[in-house]
């Protein structure tokens, strides 16, 4: 059975929003796009336009008022979604990542290869969006712990704490992690980075200047503006400068500033501070299937697939919390053992760790194995302590 991708699906559904827009732009008749979105009388505008409207005007506009709260309620049921499953951006900034990672694959082939944690290394930083890839070098992770479920000294080898050469891309420094004497980072609420101070600035800039000034680039808004002048261009002849200026701007913005939507999109961090009380919809690891949690192998292709840099096994040690998750399921569909799962509501006793524990299966094991190969306390007489003992009773 083939595996769900639903990094197939996020860009069909962006495809088929663009197709509407476009579709109703040629025949003036379309429902606007999501700088302005609505039917007839009933407008909703972006959040962050709305906000700059306002602090424009200087003054509350009811239709702003109703399009910052509808948003508002949306992130709280579904958190950041929109990010993931319907903004061109997000596509745009994930192709440029795509693009280098194949460079990376390819100058990797050349090298030397190996078995073990090498390999898994030169996987996950060539392949995290690729599911069967991922399943091929979780096999290779998985194989020695199968072997050492039938060895019991192989078992004790499989669940020892990863040496430092698994330091390298791709793997996880468990020892290193367990010597902290503090978290690395903040593991629950809202991180404040880059994007809230571009932010602050576009809502100060709004403030000073009486105009949105943010508006005039931001890279959503002009990927509209370029499918409206393309059409026109094609269909009526219409000449601009424009047709060049816009998607000259969103080449500057998204594919040579690094990681635009993880560190520069100030919308991202609006919706970010509105994910806050978002309870749904969270990714959830079950600890007996993962590969890191579960068997105790050094394994983290679920946070080198996230798109916002979240860490699912130490949110503290990720680069942001989860209420950046934008819900693209991309730690799922990476995941060779189907450990991540995405419910409705939370599970209590289960979710997200923030240490990796050895399971009690592996420990009894462990513990098996150093009985069965421990020689027996032979007595005097040459008899075993066990059975002297026997025969004194």
């Amino acid at each position: 059975m083939k595996k769900f991708n639903s990094a197939r699906l996020r860009f069909l559904i962006m495809l088929a929003v663009l197709a509407v827009v476009a579709v109703g732009y040629f025949t003036a008749g379309g429902i606007g796009n999501f700088c302005g979105i609505g039917f007839g009388t009933i407008t909703l505008l972006c959040p962050l336009g709305a906000l700059l409207a306002m602090i424009a005007e200087r003054t509350a506009i009811p239709m702003a008022v109703v399009s910052v709260l509808a948003v508002l309620a949306v992130c709280v049921v579904l958190g950041k979604v929109f990010c993931a499953w319907a903004c061109p951006v997000h596509f745009m900034a994930r192709g440029k990542k795509k693009g280098k990672r194949g460079a990376s694959r390819a100058s990797g082939s050349s090298a030397e290869g190996g078995v073990g944690s090498s390999s898994v290394a030169a996987s996950s930083s060539g392949d995290a969006d690729d599911p069967a890839a991922s399943r091929g070098a979780a096999d290779d992770l998985a194989a020695p712990s199968l072997h050492a479920a039938q060895a019991g000294e192989s078992m004790v080898q499989a669940v020892a704490p990863a040496p430092e050469r698994d330091k390298s891309p791709g793997m996880v420094s468990r020892s290193a992690c367990s010597a902290c004497a503090s978290p690395c980072g903040k593991a629950k609420g809202i991180k404040i980075d880059s994007r809230h101070g571009i932010l602050a600035a576009a809502l100060g800039s709004t403030l000073v200047f009486g105009f949105p000034v943010f508006c005039l680039i931001c890279p959503v808004g002009l990927t509209f503006a370029t499918v409206l002048l393309v059409m026109r261009l094609f269909a009526f002849g219409d000449t601009t400068w424009t047709v060049l200026a816009f998607p000259a701007i969103i080449a500057i913005e998204v594919l040579l500033l690094p990681k635009w939507c993880q560190r520069f999109c100030p919308l991202g961090a609006l919706l970010s501070l509105f994910s806050g009380l978002n309870r749904t919809f969270r990714p959830r690891i079950d600890s007996e299937k993962c590969l890191l949690e579960g068997c105790g192998l050094s394994c983290n292709l679920c946070e080198r697939a996230c798109p916002e840099g979240i860490n699912l096994h130490d949110v503290a040690a990720g680069e942001t919390t989860l209420n950046d998750c934008s819900k693209c399921r991309a730690c799922a569909d990476v995941c060779p053992e189907h450990a991540i799962s995405f419910p409705f509501l939370p599970n209590k006793g289960r979710g997200v760790s923030s240490s990796v524990p050895v399971p009690a299966s592996v420990s009894a094991a462990a513990g098996r194995a150093a009985s069965a190969t421990e020689p027996p306390v032979v007595s005097a007489d040459g008899a075993a302590d066990g059975d002297g003992a026997a025969e004194r009773g």
